[in-house]
């Protein structure tokens, strides 16, 4: 891989925005793929390729097309999982979670399907296709580290990596994806070998269950009862409204469990990690000098969004100045 990187933030099916940032980087288009010139450059797409945005099934082909040109790296998200595991029947391959109420790996409830309405009908009429982008899905990391530099979806555990190495495990492709994407969802152990948890904190990043009583709204009016936290800080004597990390919410500074307060964390003397998920807004910024988050609501309701990347050049103290970002909404 080369030392200069591009990472590009969750994309959610901004087609063109994402051709007007690339060109923006100096990629060009030959071959059927983007690529920088010389192939100096190479970019990594941090995962969140569909849903949302209008333009899914041209998203996920340029993701492809760079992918295999080798041009880019494209890890999974958390949407990409979930597409997986809603599209998949509970059972087959011979793990069936009882603690999954239908016939699939993920409820077909109002908002569960409404999530997936974008990507749908982005292949209408495409069937054959959309089992081809599924199988493309399969084949994605679930994070990829470097001597310089972490990069996943939403969160970088040190234990939860070490966890998949010994498994054996990077993409659902390193095994029997029927078992493996069970294991993936088996969230109260009923089998011996969950996976649950260590793809849950890359993809979906640390939550904590809010007091009684204490609840919030998120941008799509959902009524949330968890919160996301801060997982790149010391958790210990943190309360709850230091360590939530709910862009536009601001939650109580009420005590939190011991078993948070004793958590892991990312130390400030790690080596640079980067990420999307967490639907931030405003102008891109560093949370730290070496935590770097690229998701800019690209896809938010408001349409103020931006899709953002970082040109990384192995540094290990990052430089405000590398972001490149273009604003939602921008065509070709």
């Amino acid at each position: 891989m080369n030392a200069s990187i591009d990472f590009i933030g969750d994309i959610h099916g901004h087609y063109d925005e994402l051709v007007v940032l690339l060109k923006k980087l100096g990629y060009q288009e030959r071959g059927g793929a983007y690529r920088f010139p010389g192939n100096a450059r190479t970019v990594v797409f941090l995962g969140d390729y569909i849903d949302r945005g209008s333009q899914v099934r041209e998203t996920v082909n340029l993701v492809r097309a760079m992918r295999d040109a080798g041009s880019a790296v494209a890890l999974m998200g958390n949407h990409e999982f979930n597409a997986l595991s809603f599209w998949h029947e509970n059972g087959l391959g011979g793990h069936h979670i009882e603690a999954i109420h239908g016939g699939f790996l993920r409820e077909h409830t109002f908002n569960k399907v409404a999530i997936h309405v974008k990507t749908v009908e982005s292949y209408r009429g495409r069937k054959k296709e959309f089992e081809e982008m599924l199988d493309f899905l399969k084949t994605l990391p679930f994070y990829l580290e470097t001597e310089t530099f972490r990069a996943q979806h939403a969160c970088f555990d040190l234990k939860c990596a070490e966890e998949l190495k010994l498994e054996g495990v990077r993409s659902f492709t390193d095994g029997n994806f029927d078992e493996l994407i069970a294991r993936a969802n088996d969230q109260y152990n009923e089998y011996e070998d969950s996976l649950y948890y260590p793809l849950s904190l890359l993809l979906k990043g640390p939550e904590l269950d809010l007091p009684e009583g204490v609840t919030f709204r998120d941008a799509e009016g959902v009524l949330r009862k968890r919160t996301r936290i801060r997982w790149w800080i010391c958790p210990k004597n943190k309360n709850l409204q230091e360590l939530s990390f709910q862009p536009g919410v601001e939650l109580p500074p009420l005590d939190v469990p011991l078993e948070i307060q004793n958590r892991d964390f990312y130390g400030e003397n790690e080596r640079p990690v980067f990420f999307g998920h967490y639907w931030l807004t405003g102008l891109p910024e560093l949370i730290r000098d070496n935590v770097c988050c690229l998701d800019y609501s690209v896809a938010g309701y408001r349409g103020d969004g931006r899709l953002v990347a970082y040109c990384f050049d192995g540094e290990q103290k990052l430089d405000p100045k590398k972001f490149v970002s273009v604003e939602a909404g921008t065509a070709l």
